[in-house]
């Protein structure tokens, strides 16, 4: 199976935020208070940077393995792209709700924060995988 640069790149996204949000949420939960500590705040920053530092690094090790591959978007790429945000759309605008909800129905920050961030990685990993399934489906 050939994948291209984006193919491939889609799962460097994936795997760094299953890796990188999979240790956060296995780290913060469950909740010690009903607001989010420093600590929480200081280990998310930490994770961002590194989640950053894997997406580069994952850009560049695959664009110099690929570098005579590289083509310009096109018509298809363009329509996945289309196909996967929406989808994602979708999943930030329930998840959205759901936080709101949750801010409604709990005492401090912890759970709004929380079901907003798991709303935005969760939309993120769809959109990723909607990629792969358009780009192997031939859209």
């Amino acid at each position: 199976m050939d994948l291209s640069f984006r193919e491939k790149y889609e799962y460097v996204v994936i795997v760094g935020l299953l890796v990188v949000y999979g240790y956060y949420f296995s780290r913060v939960l469950p909740p010690s208070g009903s607001d989010i500590s420093t600590g929480q705040v200081t280990l998310f920053v930490g994770l961002l940077v590194l989640l950053i530092v894997i997406f580069v690094v994952g850009a560049i090790a695959l664009e110099v393995q690929n570098r005579s591959d590289a083509v310009p978007d096109d018509e298809r790429d363009k329509l996945i792209t289309l196909k996967s945000t929406q989808n994602a759309h979708f999943l930030l605008a329930a998840g959205s709700v759901t936080a709101i909800i949750s801010a409604l129905l709990t005492d401090g920050n912890f759970w709004f924060v929380h079901v907003l961030l798991a709303t935005l990685v969760l939309s993120q990993l769809l959109e990723s995988l909607s990629r792969l399934y358009y780009y192997r489906q031939g859209v």
